[in-house]
């Protein structure tokens, strides 16, 4: 059975507008961690995870422009709100989203267990 819980990612503050920043969440309840890349562009906050899903490299040492993050090492470019591969999006599998929200002006995502446990 999936929990889903919200996983606290720091201060609005901390994550500049227009910017993305990678980091690693601490698994809650014994559960790994996850990395991710998340993006606040034009006011709006996204979460995907840190991993190309074509060849498992960092997503997040890659560029952003618009609403889309290339990656650096195949340059497969991957669109930021639905993880879709822009190029072949029938094709590649997308790299996973989580949703993200501002409480209290801090930025938190939403990571369920049995997603935190997959490799």
């Amino acid at each position: 059975m999936s929990h889903h819980s919200w996983t606290d990612l720091g201060p609005a503050d901390d994550f500049p507008s227009d910017k993305h920043t990678c980091l690693n969440t601490e698994g809650a309840d014994g559960t790994r961690g996850r990395a991710l890349v998340v993006l606040h562009v034009d006011g709006a906050w996204y979460a995907l995870e840190n991993r190309c899903p074509h060849a498992g490299r960092p997503l997040g040492d890659g560029e952003r422009a618009g609403m889309t993050l290339t990656c650096p090492y195949h340059g497969y470019a991957y669109h930021i709100k639905t993880g879709k591969n822009i190029d072949f999006p029938d094709e590649e599998t997308p790299v996973r989203t989580f949703p993200i929200r501002v409480e209290d002006g801090r930025v938190q995502v939403q990571i369920t267990n049995d997603e935190a446990d997959t490799p």
